[in-house]
């Protein structure tokens, strides 16, 4: 009997299988593509919501509006899957057996789940922060259930497990507002030390991104080194300011130096010449 007599025999069983099931099936695609964008909106207007309450920033914000869209998926596929007139108790036996196999190969990624909810509860960082974790840097975008997602100052997507940030050290620079830049400049032996530490001094004057109170700009003799006196500026400003002043501030010590006539020393290679076999 070949395939053509046998899908003849079939025909009339699988015209009615079909009329029985086409339409479930079209219901579940259409529960699932419009239950979707419901739950989409739905995470969106929570985060809205959210970050309308007193001190909630956009972090937990975000945060909550992830645990409804998982949520909201979750139960669309649900509803889904009971268009297609599976049963709920087989769904639930079938969700419980991938859950428990799940939890065991997906141990990691649960660890990060129970990271989040404490990293969104905690907020050791936000939105917008600059941040050290886990050794990586950058700017935070957002906090999700599994994952934090930071940027570098080069553009540079990082994304960081919850467990990984969670269970180990974190830099917040953004923590307290202001930070204190520390910038050491060598100078020679002969030199003037008060002079070169004047200098060094008013290359931060009149910058108005210098925080002048309590404590204003600081320099001082903190190491006699092998070639070099070194002199170490301190100065405190806010933490959006820091890199730029850092960078302003080696050439602003460099050409006040020079106009106090002081020397930068700098190594010099020997070159021993070789002598002829």
């Amino acid at each position: 009997m070949d395939i053509t007599s046998i899908f003849s025999d079939n025909l009339p069983s699988i015209i009615a299988w079909s009329q029985g099931f086409v339409p479930k099936l079209i219901l579940a695609f259409l529960i699932f593509f419009f239950g979707r964008k419901i739950v989409r909106k739905l995470s969106g207007a929570t985060v809205n919501a959210t970050q309308k309450i007193p001190n909630i920033d956009s972090t937990l914000a975000k945060f909550f509006g992830s645990i409804v869209l998982f949520a909201g998926l979750a139960a669309v596929m649900i509803a889904a899957l009971s268009a297609l007139s599976i049963p709920l108790g087989f769904i639930a036996t079938i969700v419980g057996a991938m859950v428990l196999a799940l939890g065991f190969a997906l141990q990691e990624s649960l660890g990060d789940m129970a990271a989040g909810v404490m990293l969104a509860f905690f907020r050791p960082y936000k939105v917008g922060d600059e941040v050290e974790i886990n050794g990586e840097r950058g700017v935070v975008q957002s906090l999700d259930i599994f994952s934090t997602t930071l940027t570098t100052v080069d553009n540079i997507e990082m994304i960081v497990g919850n467990g990984a940030a969670f269970s180990n050290k974190i830099k917040n620079y953004n923590g307290f507002g202001d930070l204190r830049l520390d910038m050491d400049f060598g100078v020679g032996y002969d030199a003037d030390l008060d002079e070169a530490i004047a200098a060094i001094k008013s290359a931060a004057d009149g910058d108005k991104r210098i925080i002048t109170k309590p404590h204003g700009p600081w320099a001082k003799v903190t190491e006699l080194g092998d070639s070099a006196v070194n002199i170490q500026l301190r100065l405190w400003c806010d933490s959006k300011n820091y890199k730029a002043i850092k960078m302003d501030m080696s050439q602003r010590v460099k050409a006040a130096l020079d106009k106090a006539g002081i020397d930068i020393p700098y190594e010099h290679c020997m070159i021993i010449p070789m002598k002829a076999k």
